[in-house]
């Protein structure tokens, strides 16, 4: 007996399959290809005619100029409207019933002059400085412009000489019967001094002699 008739022949797996992914006609088998990346590829551009491109260009613009005429619209509104009117000034302190006040715990004839319209009154006080105590009143006339007056029962000199500045007196004026004494020191603060009712009383205006002498009118009034 042959050696074929005893031994089946057996095919080898590696001898026999395709190397390299061979194809059955011995060529290398092509990978399939992405969908999606081919889609894209063979998906067209689209592409505006020239109507379209001239409407959306001149969408574009009426849109720009639309924005411009509107913000033209409101700068004109915001020049030509009236600025709002400006707060009223208000007393922050009633001088007149603090007076009374001070006359019925100090035994001081506290005066509270009635000063022009504009004039707000900002504190109203009894305070003491340098040992004397004294009626303490201030208002604010306009921006730049301050007023005030301090009323002290048993002043001395030193007290009188402090409040003014230690500046040198100047001629007296008469306002209503008082007698003021002005002291006009370097800068812009002028000072008054009088009695009124067995009081010394020291008048201050911040650089406008006019707005003194209303003072000194208004304190002379309260005082009769």
């Amino acid at each position: 007996m042959s050696s074929s008739e005893n031994h089946p022949d057996v095919t080898d797996p590696a001898r026999t399959a395709p190397a390299g992914g061979a194809g059955p006609d011995g060529g290398r088998a092509a990978a399939p290809a992405d969908s999606s990346e081919a889609d894209l590829q063979a998906a067209p551009r689209p592409v505006l005619t020239e109507k379209q491109a001239k409407r959306a260009t001149s969408s574009s613009v009426a849109m720009l100029l639309s924005t411009l005429f509107l913000m033209a619209v409101v700068a004109a509104f915001l020049l030509l409207a009236p600025p709002p009117p400006a707060p009223e000034r208000q007393d922050r302190i009633d001088v007149a019933e603090t007076a009374e006040q001070i006359r019925a715990a100090e035994g001081v004839p506290a005066v509270a002059p009635d000063v022009p319209e504009g004039w707000t009154s900002n504190y109203a006080r009894w305070t003491t400085r340098d040992g004397v105590s004294s009626w303490d009143v201030g208002w604010v006339v306009s921006d730049d412009v301050f007023a005030g007056l301090e009323q002290a029962a048993e002043a001395n000199p030193t007290w009188t000489a402090m409040r003014v500045k230690q500046s040198p007196a100047g001629d007296s004026v008469d306002v209503g019967g008082v007698s003021w004494t002005p002291h006009d020191p370097e800068g812009k603060d002028l000072f008054w001094v009088g009695e009124v009712d067995g009081t010394t009383v020291v008048l201050t205006v911040t650089g406008d002699e006019s707005v003194m002498r209303e003072l000194a009118e208004s304190v002379t009034a309260a005082a009769r």
